[in-house]
């Protein structure tokens, strides 16, 4: 079994409205796609975990005539959930079919950029794989960052830290957050971030939640 770690760049065409306004947009930070079912007939139910001002993605949506409805459950100030169902177009059947065949696996989550480009990781059979970097539509363009085997450890196979959680985690490291005895506070991360302390606290318990279950999954 094969992994591809993989950067998608779209055509401004193709470029969902959603993802359009997060480039644009500096109140919003990322989207990332979790889980999805994707409807023969009907529209599409998705889950997005993002990062941003509530109120700037709810106007995105709003503004999106292809989004049928949609609920929000907010994380703090500065992140929410968010349940969507949206008609599909013809460029995401193209796409998504691509990575949707037998032997191949869509790893969550997907992230959706704000340099408007879109990152996930595929696992499968290197033929599969090879067909499926073929089938990809011209409106988009496939960069692949990583291949190798699958070595994920299974507290991170399905929950990856988001960037602004590594920023997070990087500021509180080099503020002495971490250090014994404790130096920074979050409310310095908070300050290195320009974020509201509560986010900041959100954003490190992420963090220490997937060190500690990656450590306790690796002890004999």
């Amino acid at each position: 079994m094969k992994s591809l770690r993989c950067t998608l760049r779209f055509e401004e065409s193709a470029m969902h409205p959603i993802h359009r306004r997060l480039v644009t947009d500096d109140a919003l930070v990322s989207d990332q796609l979790l889980h999805s079912h994707r409807a023969e007939n009907g529209p599409d139910t998705l889950l997005f975990y993002v990062e941003g001002d509530h109120d700037a993605f709810v106007d995105a949506l709003d503004a999106t005539e292809r989004i049928v409805e949609y609920r929000i459950a907010p994380l703090g100030d500065d992140a929410c959930y968010a349940y969507v169902r949206e008609e599909s177009t013809e460029f995401d059947a193209q796409l998504e079919g691509a990575f949707e065949r037998p032997g191949l696996l869509l790893i969550p989550p997907v992230e959706f950029r704000s340099d408007g480009t879109a990152r996930f990781t595929v696992v499968g059979e290197p033929e599969a794989l090879q067909t499926a970097l073929e089938d990809v539509p011209a409106e988009a363009k496939i960069d692949i960052n990583r291949i190798g085997d699958y070595d994920a450890p299974p507290s991170t196979a399905d929950a990856t830290l988001t960037d602004r959680q590594r920023e997070a985690a990087a500021a509180a490291f080099e503020l002495g957050y971490y250090d014994v005895p404790r130096e920074g506070s979050v409310s310095d991360v908070a300050d290195r971030l320009d974020c509201a302390p509560g986010t900041a606290s959100e954003h490190l318990r992420k963090v220490e939640q997937q060190a500690v279950a990656a450590m306790l999954e690796r002890v004999p």
